[in-house]
């Protein structure tokens, strides 16, 4: 079944208030990850991650009315701390999992299998 324990909550990120940001950073990361402009021989890390985030909810800003804009202001200073939410928003939902080298202790962070899927 789709909707087991560990993908209870998986559309959760989707249905918030930010959801558009959310699809915009999932959007570039599987842009970054799988399309022909992707480097298959490296993992993203965290601050990599981070940064692609930034660039997505960057883009995807000039979609806001400004109504909107005073209240994101409010929740997030800036989009760095919205980009961090935004990546623990999709690892707590099974989007993204986080994988740690046991020989470096380096962390990256692919889609999971359910997130590449869809």
């Amino acid at each position: 079944m789709f909707f087991t324990d560990e993908r209870l909550n998986f559309f959760k990120p989707l249905t918030s208030k930010y959801r558009e940001q959310v699809v915009q950073c999932l959007s570039l990361l599987y842009e970054r990850q799988y399309s022909s402009n992707a480097d298959y021989g490296t993992s993203l890390n965290r601050d990599q991650l981070i940064e692609i985030f930034e660039e997505a909810l960057a883009r995807s800003s000039n979609h806001i009315f400004e109504d909107e804009e005073d209240i994101q202001e409010q929740r997030f200073k800036s989009l760095r701390e919205q980009a961090g939410w935004a990546l623990n928003q999709l690892l707590d939902a099974g989007w993204v999992e986080k994988q740690v080298d046991t020989a470096t202790l380096h962390s990256t962070f692919p889609f999971s299998r359910m997130g590449r899927i869809f």
